[in-house]
């Protein structure tokens, strides 16, 4: 009897002490990490309410745009976890638009003509963001996340004269934003991810990244 109690304890601190050392190896694998991310969206919010107005610039208050172009948001990132849920990082992004610009002549005797065209409006984004997110779901492989990004954005706008096709170059740097709501990502080290958000990022993203 004092033969099995010893054995039977023998095999109780060997499984006691494999599950303690499995799950220090997890917490080291998991917890501090960083991730290092690759992304693509479609247009953001800002770019569109911007080229899809036709009040784009006041003197073309009374025009159109037409022949529309975006490239959608190009995005490299990088997240330190403080927490095993909680990060914080750098996110950085780029977009570019453009589109023809018309303008309609007024006229106090009636309907005005056919729009002319005036120029082409390019407009290039660069933004930078500091970010927080949070995990709030997580089973297995599968997690889902929020995330705030404020930051700033350089808007390089230029526009080409359509009679001397001179260029008039406009830039700005504006207060940066975006709110992601739901971030659904699989995969342990390796994993793809696709996100819904407003803001300056993309309103749909989908990526690859990495946590190390």
């Amino acid at each position: 009897m004092k033969h099995i109690i010893t054995a039977a304890a023998a095999i109780l601190l060997i499984s006691s002490s494999a599950y303690a050392q499995k799950n220090r190896v997890r917490d080291v694998d998991y917890f501090p990490r960083s991730e290092i991310y690759l992304q693509y969206g479609t247009p953001s919010i800002i770019e569109l309410t911007t080229l899809l107005s036709p009040s784009f610039h006041d003197e073309l208050t009374n025009g159109e745009t037409r022949n529309h172009k975006f490239s959608g948001i190009a995005g490299i990132g990088y997240n330190f976890f403080v927490h095993p849920r909680v990060s914080i990082g750098l996110d950085f992004g780029y977009g570019y638009s453009s589109a023809d610009m018309y303008m309609s002549e007024e006229s106090e005797f009636g309907p005005a003509g056919e729009p002319q065209y005036v120029c082409r409006a390019t407009i290039m984004n660069y933004s930078g963001h500091l970010s927080g997110s949070f995990i709030y779901w997580q089973h297995g492989a599968m997690e889902c996340s929020g995330a705030l990004y404020l930051g700033a954005c350089w808007q390089d706008e230029s526009m080409v004269d359509a009679v001397s096709d001179e260029i008039e170059p406009n830039d700005r740097l504006h207060f940066s934003y975006h709110i992601t709501a739901v971030k659904f990502r699989y995969g342990d080290m390796v994993g793809g991810f696709a996100e819904l958000g407003f803001g300056y990022r993309g309103l749909l993203n989908v990526g690859l990244s990495i946590k190390i």
